[in-house]
């Protein structure tokens, strides 16, 4: 059966078109045709009306095979972009492989691996709790691991499990990334940081030195070594009262026996920096490159006025100077064989540094004249004794930080100030200073780079701990709490590795644009390449605008990519990731009988 149009011309010279429903039929051999109905002359119908012929005749199907936009209805919008690129990558790694061989000889009774992946996905969508992730799984997507319901208790479960073969799992992402990223550990940069607890109950929470700048909360510390590239090699997670020194040699044992590092150069910070450390680093084969704050002892008043001309100071890279000085000229008590100290010098920070010191000074004077003033006035009761004045200069000094650049007295019940000029001009040869200290062979100017890629794990903690979320920590059993800080890491880890591949394919691009001859043709192209210098935290907010949409057109359920943007394209291209297509899958929906 089918629809034919029979075209008629009437006597009056017009031509007419009438649809028909004709149906074909065998008589013996011969094959002929009969009109079942006729539609009438559809040239006096509108699009419209044959549309509504149409979708009647087709309301009388048992299944329809033809819709209209009347039969999509979307479902959900579902985050793709982090997903996709995430679970590519942690394919490309093995890792729901190495997960299941590090727990073979347990008897674990859910994939451990589904939910670990699913929480480091989230930590990059959604830094939240694990009841949110679970209560907003559905606005994942995520791969179908079986169709195993998802269950809260186990993602508690899996931080217990993770934990357990966190040293088997960090030697298998250690080769895997050396084999993929294609690098060999040289330089190794560790530095500490810490995030607080809420509550008393986690063994590991104490008072210490509170980065988070909230020292009425319990703490614990996280130690992290990177590669110059910011990937993350290793963690450590200490009580929250120990100190920098406390955890090198963990870390220096781990580097040893965990990774078979034999030789690199260990990067830290002056809080690392103690003879007995600088005694395991030479006995575990690792030279050492450590910096001095500006007002650490071997920085002394000598130093700087003995090297105070900048202009003697060699040029390097990125604002930033140096000087190396005789080791006669430091005074340092731990002096070893064979050390070394560079000077550097930033003149961006130096101006920082003055302007800062500047508007400090400005506004303890606005407050030490208004101290002086309200002291001038005649007031009943009791007068102010010299020791209570005294303490509210020290305390209105002490919070801006300048009470070595002021000399103030108080007599007769006259406060009276001045600035310490001699004090000041001294504090200045300071601005923009720090001193390196290091036991390599290696020249001036690369020590002075590497020191300078600590910044890197700088941004690593900014990462984990404002982007990723990594606190406060709610969980007061220590090894949900060393979980909850390893899963940080994993997201940290793939947000890393694609700043570093993206990063290797833009640096490919720049010199391919700098080769071109067309100088107007290179300035264009370069301009566009300055304009995509993406760090790890630009790609995933870019990631995350990139949904999916599940929806359902007449019986069938599917999955349909929305359009990535030119952004998302290339990152895609850089990372060596394929485009998706566009609709991902597509299902039976099942039919409903009489009953249901």
């Amino acid at each position: 059966m089918f629809a034919q149009i029979v075209s008629t011309k009437k006597p009056d010279g017009k031509t007419y078109k009438y649809l028909h429903i004709v149906e074909s039929y065998r008589e013996g051999r011969t094959v002929k045709k009969r009109r079942v109905a006729s539609l009438g002359n559809i040239s006096q119908y509108s699009e419209r009306e044959i549309e509504q012929i149409i979708r009647t005749l087709e309301s009388l199907l048992q299944h329809r095979t033809t819709g209209s936009l009347e039969d999509f209805e979307a479902q959900q919008v579902l985050h793709f972009g982090v997903p996709y690129v995430v679970q590519f990558l942690w394919n490309q790694l093995g890792l729901t492989e190495a997960i299941r061989d590090a727990l073979r000889a347990r008897e674990v009774t859910f994939d451990v691996a589904r939910y670990v992946q699913a929480m480091v996905i989230h930590r990059l969508v959604d830094p939240s709790s694990k009841l949110r992730l679970f209560h907003t799984l559905d606005d994942l997507y995520l791969p179908d691991w079986g169709g195993e319901p998802w269950q809260l208790q186990h993602f508690y479960r899996a931080l217990d499990y993770l934990v357990d073969i966190k040293p088997q799992l960090e030697r298998v992402l250690y080769a895997r990334l050396t084999d993929l990223l294609n690098f060999r550990l040289s330089l190794v940069l560790y530095d500490l940081t810490s995030t607080h607890l809420h509550g008393h109950a986690c063994p590991l929470g104490g008072h210490g030195y509170s980065r988070t700048h909230r020292p009425d909360l319990e703490q614990v510390e996280l130690g992290l070594l990177v590669t110059p590239e910011g990937i993350p090699i290793t963690h450590e997670v200490f009580a929250g009262n120990v100190s920098d020194k406390q955890t090198v040699p963990d870390i220096l044992k781990r580097l040893k026996e965990d990774f078979a590092v034999e030789q690199c150069v260990f990067v830290g910070d002056r809080g690392m920096v103690t003879e007995k450390n600088m005694a395991l680093m030479a006995e575990a084969g690792f030279p050492y490159i450590v910096g001095f704050h500006k007002r650490g002892r071997i920085v002394s008043d000598a130093l700087l006025e003995q090297f105070a001309d900048v202009n003697a100071y060699h040029e390097l890279k990125d604002n930033l100077r140096y000087l190396e000085v005789p080791a006669a000229s430091v005074d340092d008590v731990e002096k070893a064989e064979g050390v070394r100290y560079i000077l550097c010098y930033n003149p961006e920070k130096a101006r920082q540094d003055a302007a800062f010191r500047e508007s400090a000074l400005e506004e303890a004077e606005t407050g030490l004249k208004a101290l002086a003033e309200s002291l001038a006035k005649p007031k009943r009761g009791r007068k102010p004794t010299d020791k209570g004045v005294m303490l509210k200069v020290a305390d209105l000094l002490t919070r801006k930080g300048v009470e070595a650049f002021f000399q103030v007295d108080y007599k007769d019940g006259i406060l009276t100030y001045r600035r310490d000029e001699d004090a000041i001009t001294k504090e200045a040869l300071r601005d923009g200073k720090f001193l390196i200290r290091t036991n390599t062979d290696l020249p001036a100017a690369d020590v002075v780079q590497s020191y300078k890629t600590l910044m890197g794990i700088e941004r690593a903690f900014h990462q984990i701990k404002n982007f990723l979320d990594v606190g406060p920590i709610y969980h007061w059993n220590e090894q949900r709490v060393r979980g909850h800080i390893f899963v940080c890491v994993l997201a940290y880890l793939f947000e890393q590795e694609m700043q570093v591949l993206y990063r290797r394919q833009w640096a490919h691009d720049k010199a391919v644009a700098e080769s071109l001859a067309c100088v107007e043709e290179q300035a264009k192209v370069l301009a566009e390449l300055e304009s995509r210098w993406y760090t790890g935290e630009a790609i995933v907010r870019e990631l995350r605008r990139w949904k999916a949409v599940r929806a359902t057109f007449l019986d069938k359920e599917f999955v349909s990519v929305t359009k990535a943007t030119d952004q998302a394209k290339a990152i895609l291209t850089s990372l060596g990731i394929p485009t998706p297509n566009k609709t991902l899958s597509v299902t039976k929906v099942p039919s409903m009988t009489p009953d249901e």
